[in-house]
């Protein structure tokens, strides 16, 4: 069983993190059913209280289709557990 003071630290730490890189690219890990994992790049743009937002690009669809682009919201909680890890790219 974990510590609820580390969790309350690692919580705050992973908020910190990604307001410290927001408007950077980011690779997500999703957990996507049983042991299905999806690999995802998008840019970190906007960080709530409670959740963060990345904008994807989907590269199948045609230039200047409004579907092109779309915006999908995590918790930091899904970070915190593993269901989700965050990578940050550093270089684009």
């Amino acid at each position: 069983m974990s510590d609820a003071f580390t969790d309350v630290a690692k919580m705050k730490q992973i908020k910190e993190d990604i307001k410290n890189n927001e408007g950077k690219l980011v690779e997500l890990t999703l957990e996507n059913g049983r042991k299905r994992e999806k690999n995802k790049i998008g840019r970190l743009i906007e960080v709530y209280q409670s959740l963060f937002i990345v904008e994807y690009e989907d590269e199948t669809k045609p230039e200047g289709d409004a579907a092109r682009h779309y915006v999908e919201s995590y918790t930091y909680s899904d970070i915190l557990t593993e269901k989700n890890l965050i990578r940050y790219i550093e270089s684009e």
